[in-house]
């Protein structure tokens, strides 16, 4: 028997939901008998618990429920004591409690909900722990093409980048926190100095077991974010799907939406109902889009009253931009290659406040956003994303793509 944990803080939500499309997954392509563990708390309803009765019932599987606040509501409250998280979801130390919930277990498989598992999990369960030496086992995160500098203990030199785990795809002895335990609390003292490190338990984890884990295959562990941004796409293979908190939309034309949505209608949530709610949340969309759009347009009609128009642009684009915005001699265009380009364009923007805006076009504009308001220039004002005014006739970018998604299902 295969026994595979899910940690369920929302049971009255979405992250219900795909939970149960992780189950539908995992039963469709899983040879082995599985008994899934919901590790809940008060707020999984009763409506949720049926469905995934069902669930298990359709493939002739078992699910068990764990309510972790009456097993072990104390050692949580401990654990959120040692290390208070802002919002009081405490399923980040779920893990950390196992030896409790399942004293007469002797290794599982710890899952987030939002897995869409496209394999046998039985491969991931034939790993021997005893013969690796290991209580532990995870998927470093380097096999998902995830940046450095998304992770400040590596760039500390703390945790070597290669050894850095994701802790949402997990096998572990059950006994191994419980034996750990002493190091799990210099873990805690630890985090509370470093208060930059916000991936909570997954950074006391690495900290303390970074270099002492059996490493498993990426293939248990991929995260969707980066292989959307994989150039060619890559074909949907035998892989554990990790959506990492993104929300699936109904953009089927994208592999991994359409994935979980091919699963999602065999869960018992598939009902007429739910073109109810796509359309009510579509009218509700556009027409705050609409009133977005006409706060915008206006904005901008009088701050052009004001302000000349300047522009920095990526070089390749800078010919069709210039066209489409009917940009003049006497107006100042800025590229973005070529050395001190960023430089060059901030000193223009502090040189120009107040007498000029400034229309960016760039890779990145979230993140040059975020430099500009810390810097105390307004959007809108003194700088606006000029792929705001594009659509797909003008052939870059689509003017925007839907916003719906799944948990409005």
């Amino acid at each position: 028997m295969i026994h595979v944990a899910y940690r369920l803080w929302g049971g009255d939500g979405f992250f219900a939901k795909m939970c149960g499309v992780s189950m539908v997954s995992m039963f469709e392509n899983t040879k082995e008998k599985v008994t899934v563990h919901i590790m809940h708390n008060d707020r999984l309803t009763a409506d949720n618990r049926g469905k995934f009765c069902y669930i298990a019932g359709k493939y002739n599987q078992r699910v068990e429920f764990h309510n972790v606040e009456e097993i072990a509501g104390d050692m949580l409250q401990m654990f959120s004591d040692s290390y208070p998280i802002s919002t009081d979801v405490n399923a980040a130390w779920y893990a950390l409690i196992s030896h409790k919930v399942f004293p007469d277990l002797e290794k599982i498989i710890f899952l987030g909900t939002d897995m869409v598992i496209n394999l046998d999990i039985g491969e991931m369960w034939a790993y021997d722990l005893d013969a690796a030496g290991c209580g532990l086992a995870a998927i470093p995160e380097l096999n998902s093409n995830i940046v450095i500098e998304s992770f400040q203990i590596c760039m500390d030199g703390f945790v070597k980048l290669e050894d850095y785990f994701n802790v949402d795809v997990m096998m572990f002895k059950t006994d191994f926190f419980q034996k750990n335990f002493d190091r799990l609390m210099e873990g805690f003292a630890f985090m509370r100095e470093k208060l930059r490190y916000y991936y909570f338990e997954q950074d006391i984890l690495n900290y303390l077991f970074s270099t002492k884990y059996l490493k498993l295959p990426a293939k248990f562990n991929r995260l969707v974010n980066p292989l959307r941004r994989t150039l060619p796409v890559q074909k949907i293979g035998a892989e554990v799907y990790h959506f990492a908190g993104l929300k699936p939309t109904l953009n089927t034309d994208d592999v991994y939406n359409k994935l979980y949505w091919n699963y999602f209608l065999k869960t018992p949530w598939a009902t007429a109902e739910i073109f109810g709610n796509i359309d009510r949340e579509v009218r509700k969309n556009f027409l705050s889009h609409e009133a977005d759009l006409k706060s915008l347009f206006l904005n901008l009609a009088n701050v052009l009253t004001r302000r000349k128009r300047a522009f920095f642009v990526m070089s390749s684009y800078k010919g069709l931009l210039k066209d489409i915005f009917q940009i003049q001699d006497d107006e100042l265009l800025l590229e973005t290659d070529g050395e001190n380009a960023f430089q060059n364009f901030f000193e223009e923007l502090v040189k120009s406040r107040g007498e000029k805006i400034f229309f960016i076009f760039v890779k990145n504009y979230s993140h040059l956003r975020k430099f500009l308001l810390e810097k105390k220039f307004l959007e809108g004002r003194d700088f606006i994303d000029l792929a705001t005014f594009l659509s797909e006739r003008h052939g870059i970018i689509p003017f925007c793509s839907t916003k719906f998604l799944a948990s409005e299902i």
